[in-house]
Order: C-alpha cells, then sequence, then structure tokens
C-alpha cells in the first residue's frame, strides 16, 4: 500500500502527464498547433450512471446526481482539419445509494439477507482524456460538423464520503477510502476507454469562440471497494456512464 506522499507524487504526475502528452506526439504533426485555434475546449453536463453491485451483500443500487466537468487541449493531426487529438483533465463526481448490512463491533456478523441499512455513497475523480476525434467535414470551411470520438481515460479516485442510515436515523459518516480490484500503479487508480458522438459549431472570421455538444459513454475496467468493519467484504462496485456534455471552443 502506498503511503500518503506517494499517492500525493503520483496524483501529480498523472496530472503533468495530461499536459506533456503533446510531446509525445510524432513531430509531423506538430505544425498543425502553429496554424489552428488555441484548441481550447471547456465543458460540463450531467452524467447518467448504469450501476452494478455484489448482490450476495447489498441490493437495489439507484445513482445519485452526477456531474463532469472537462478542459481539453485539441491539436490538429491531419492537412484536411479532419482529424484530431484531444488530452486534458476532468472533474468527475458521482455516486449511488444502495441497501447493505452494517455490523457493529463486538457483534457476530450475520449474513442473511437481510439488507435493513440504507448507504449513500458519494464518489470522485480526477480523470485523464487521451482522445482520438475524426470529423466527418471539414472544420476550417464548414460551419458546423459533426464528428466522433474514441478515447483512453485514466481514472483517479479522490476521496469520497459514505453515510449510512436506517430508518431515517445516521447511523455512520466516514470517508470510506475507495480503492479499485485491480489497481493501476495505484489502489486508486485505473481507467475507462470512451466512445462519443459530437456536434460543433466552428469560429468565423467574426467569432473565435464555437460551440459543442457531445454524447460521451464510457465503460471502466475495474471493480472499485472499500473495506470497513461495519461493511460486508468484498462490496464490490462497478458502473459506466453516458455523458452530455455541453460546451464553448476557443
Amino acid at each position: 500500500m502506498p503511503g500518503k506522499n506517494h499517492k500525493a507524487l503520483l496524483f501529480l504526475f498523472v496530472i503533468a502527464f495530461s499536459y506533456s502528452s503533446y510531446s509525445l506526439l510524432p513531430p509531423a504533426f506538430k505544425y498543425a498547433a502553429k496554424s489552428s485555434s488555441k484548441g481550447i475546449r471547456l465543458s460540463f453536463g450531467p452524467v447518467l450512471g448504469f450501476y452494478t453491485i455484489n448482490q450476495n451483500h447489498a441490493k437495489n443500487p439507484v445513482q445519485k446526481p452526477s456531474v463532469l466537468f472537462s478542459f481539453r487541449k485539441e491539436v490538429r493531426l491531419s492537412r484536411d482539419y479532419k482529424a484530431y487529438f484531444l488530452y486534458g483533465f476532468e472533474y468527475f463526481f458521482h455516486g449511488l445509494n444502495f441497501q447493505s448490512y452494517y455490523f457493529n463491533q463486538d457483534t457476530l456478523q450475520l449474513y442473511d439477507k437481510k439488507f435493513s441499512y440504507s448507504y449513500s455513497l458519494f464518489i470522485q475523480e480526477i480523470t485523464i482524456p487521451l482522445q482520438f476525434k475524426y470529423s466527418f467535414k471539414r472544420e476550417n470551411n464548414n460551419l458546423y460538423t459533426p464528428y466522433m470520438m474514441i478515447g483512453y481515460h485514466l481514472r483517479y479516485l479522490l476521496p469520497g464520503n459514505l453515510k449510512v442510515t436506517q430508518n431515517g436515523n445516521l447511523v455512520k459518516n466516514d470517508e470510506p477510502g475507495l480503492k479499485f480490484e485491480h489497481p493501476l500503479l495505484s489502489d486508486q487508480m485505473n481507467a475507462y476507454i470512451s466512445a462519443s458522438l459530437g456536434w460543433q459549431r466552428n469560429h468565423t472570421a467574426t467569432s473565435k469562440v464555437g460551440f459543442f455538444i457531445e454524447l460521451n459513454y464510457r465503460y471502466g475496467f475495474s471493480n472499485y471497494y472499500f473495506t470497513r468493519d461495519y461493511a460486508p467484504t468484498s462490496l464490490f462496485m462497478n458502473s459506466t456512464h453516458l455523458t452530455l456534455q455541453l460546451g464553448l471552443k476557443f
């Protein structure tokens, strides 16, 4: 288990990686940045989550309100203004409610499937998107262009919050320390893959600001979980997400 200092250094490395990704591109692609717009894309939007949970220890997973905020840098890869590479960072908060057990200290842990306690789990992540975008029309001579994207997203779990109640009475308020079942470098680190469809209004001679709407589907590679004395073991959860992003491009 990495210590707190190691985790902090790893987190900084992940953020730095997003800004340095452009330097990894082949030199033949870098000419594009000099002749295009700033390539900044700012967006936010609601998220629809589809959650699964270990049914031996919990039931009825229902999503909580979820939002994704995104900052990305776009770099043109082709001379026909159709292929682009995007990188940046995102802040994603989401969560779920479910029914499960609650074990008091020094009591017998009886797994009788009487899930009489309500769990409310809040999750927050920093996500590093690395995406390839293809526009179906040239972006330099069309006012509106549809596009598609595929992507790989590094994800890092930030501290979350968990509340356990019974009959409306608060039993526990805790920071559960979420982890991935199959970690990548750190217990708090794993990845998504994604596919997107979008539509954008491009820059014009009189306006340097465009806008876009983007539908993104992302699938996570690993379950996440937490371990606490009061909670059942093997409380594995997973989720896929559908996000609707509204944004500006500069």
